[in-house]
Formats: structure tokens, C-alpha cells, sequence
């Protein structure tokens, strides 16, 4: 069998999902989180071109990690490529499904992360109006936080592209994972159907919110969503409830549906009362109740503890300390590692 072509990679900072200015800590929580997402062990029963197309992505993580992990090599990428990012940039690290992220963001949409107008837009969609303080809260939840339905047409699953705005996955891809999901119908392809489309909108909310492209699309959160249905149909599994749960609740906040957000805050609550201990579950969960109508906060910080407790070597343990510092304006409790490298 013939070896899936590669494409070529001149932007390493957007496979690795961080900005070109991200610390080499925050590369290397990067780096972890993908190579996990695509780890031979977790796509084993998938498809083979599922299992193909994640060698292929476990191959270009490590080329890319060879380059930015080591501090010549990366300044000599950087000088070739025209890396020099403006000193007043911002970066922004997406949500995960899947799968949390740090990119470069849309110069043009810069304005419109000032001040979101109301629920369902904007990059910051998920505040409530409380103020200022409550903005810059939201600001440092998409830094710290990175991690995706319904022709059959090949063109038809191409998410429009954006101007500056790299989308994790191609057309070609996407139509692959969606072709594997149909064609098997296993748990693990579903899944990492719904991780696909999931990364490529999650992208371009948190870089280009108000571009016609992304609103015009608000409909594939729902084919996001029922991707992860149709997983876990074949297994139930908490990670994919978790990222179902965040799927809904992007929708609904930026499509103006509040049953949509209802509904997430649901599953939320019964996922926590069942006793859910993975630490992307609590992390997603306590997005959402921190970011309800009103702020469940307290909630939301209990859970953020725990993971840097129970999980304190894990890059959701990182994200979940720099929640905590945001909201505490101190320190994460002491013992609270940083992820490994």
C-alpha cells in the first residue's frame, strides 16, 4: 500500500496551533496535547486511512517540534519565513474539543474583541455583559485554552477560508475523515471526524468571529455535534460528552439559541453529578459554568483545582492554573506542576 503523500509545511507555528510569538513552554504544551490527539493507541480500531492520516500528522508535529523546540533553528525559521509579529499582537489559544491552541489572529478583526455587543458574537461571544473586568477574563480564556457536518459533496465540507486564517485541516482531509466515519462507522472515526470540524471552526471563531465566512457556517456546529452523536452511539465515552457539551454551547451563543446553551449546561451539570474525573471534561465543564448566564464561578474554580491536583503533569493542569490565577490573582494552590516536556 501506498504511503499517504505529505503536504508540504511552511507554517510550523500554525500545525503546532500556536502563535509565532508563544513561549517555548507553551510550544511544548502544544506539541503534547497534539501528539496525544493523534497517538497510535487512541485511532488502533479506526479505519486505515484514519490510522494513516495520523502517522501523517504525527510526522509533521515532530518536524515541526524539532524546528521550534530549538532556539537556532527556530530563529533561522523565523528570519526565512517573515515570523515578526507586531509588538502589539495579541495571541489567543482556542478551546479544545477538542483541543485547545494558540494562532495568529485576523489584524482586521482586532476592533471587534473589544467589546462584544451581546451573546452569540464576536471571538469573545461567551460573555455576558458584566463589564470590563469580566472582558479581560475572556481574553485570557482564549489564550490559555486551545482544542469539528452535512452533503456528501466533497466541495460542500469545505470550510471557507479566511484571509490569514490557517484551518488545522483541508478540504482534502476533511473529506477523508468524513468518507472513513460513513464507510466504517466506528466510534473512532466518528470521533475524529467531529475533532476535525471541530478544530477548523473553533479556528476561525477565535480569528475571525464577525467574517461573513464563519457566520454564514454557524450551521456546522450542529454537524459538529452530530458527529460526536453518532459516536457515542457506538460508546459512550466523557471526553467526547465533554466536547459535545462545548460544541453546543458554541453554537448556541453565537447563533443567538439559548436552548442550545441550555442544553449544554445540562449536560454539564449531569456529567458532574455522575462523577466524570477526566481532566478535559472538568476543564470544558467549567468553561461553560463560568461563562452562564449568571456565572457559576465557584463552581467552575472547584473544578479547575481539582485538575491541578489530580492531574497537576497535564497540559489541561497548565490551562486550568492560569484560570485560576485570573480569577484568584494569585498563584495555583502549591504543588501545581506545568506540564512536561
Amino acid at each position: 500500500m501506498r504511503s499517504t503523500p505529505r503536504p508540504p509545511i511552511t507554517d510550523l507555528y500554525a500545525l503546532l496551533q500556536v502563535s509565532p510569538r508563544a513561549s517555548a513552554e507553551e510550544i511544548s504544551a502544544a506539541y503534547q496535547r497534539l501528539r496525544a490527539l493523534y497517538a497510535p493507541e487512541r485511532v488502533a480500531e479506526a479505519a486505515p486511512d484514519v490510522q494513516a492520516l495520523a502517522a501523517q500528522r504525527r510526522e509533521q508535529l515532530d518536524a515541526a517540534y524539532a524546528v521550534l523546540s530549538d532556539p537556532q533553528q527556530r530563529a533561522a525559521y523565523d528570519r526565512r519565513f517573515g515570523f515578526a509579529a507586531p509588538e502589539e499582537a495579541l495571541d489567543y489559544r482556542p478551546l479544545p474539543p477538542a483541543r485547545g491552541q494558540e494562532r495568529a489572529r485576523v489584524p482586521e478583526e482586532r476592533d471587534s474583541l473589544a467589546a462584544p455587543a451581546r451573546l452569540g458574537q464576536g471571538p469573545l461571544s461567551w460573555l455576558p455583559a458584566l463589564g470590563i473586568a469580566v472582558v479581560g477574563l475572556a481574553l485570557l480564556l482564549l489564550l490559555v485554552l486551545s482544542g469539528v457536518r452535512t452533503t456528501s459533496d466533497p466541495a460542500a465540507m469545505a470550510t471557507p477560508t479566511v484571509a490569514m486564517v490557517r484551518l488545522p485541516f483541508t478540504e482534502a482531509q476533511l473529506a477523508q475523515f468524513r468518507s472513513a466515519a460513513e464507510n466504517n462507522n466506528t466510534f473512532e472515526a466518528w470521533r475524529a471526524y467531529g475533532n476535525a470540524l471541530f478544530d477548523n471552526l473553533q479556528t476561525m471563531r477565535e480569528n475571525a468571529a464577525q467574517a461573513p465566512q464563519y457566520r454564514n457556517q454557524l450551521d456546522r456546529w450542529q454537524m459538529v455535534i452530530e458527529a460526536y452523536d453518532r459516536a457515542l452511539r457506538l460508546r459512550d465515552d466523557p471526553i467526547v460528552r465533554a466536547d459535545r457539551a462545548l460544541a453546543l454551547f458554541n453554537y448556541g451563543v453565537d447563533a443567538a439559541q439559548p436552548a442550545y446553551v441550555e442544553q449544554a449546561t445540562a449536560a454539564a451539570e449531569e456529567a458532574l453529578q455522575q462523577g466524570v474525573a477526566a481532566p478535559r471534561a472538568l476543564l470544558n465543564y467549567g468553561l461553560i459554568l463560568s461563562l452562564s448566564r449568571p456565572p457559576r464561578t465557584e463552581e467552575a474554580l472547584a473544578l479547575w483545582r481539582r485538575i491541578t491536583t489530580e492531574a497537576p503533569n497535564t497540559p489541561e493542569a497548565q490551562r486550568a492554573q492560569a484560570l485560576l490565577q485570573s480569577f484568584e490573582g494569585q498563584p495555583a494552590p502549591t504543588g501545581t506542576n506545568q506540564a512536561e516536556n
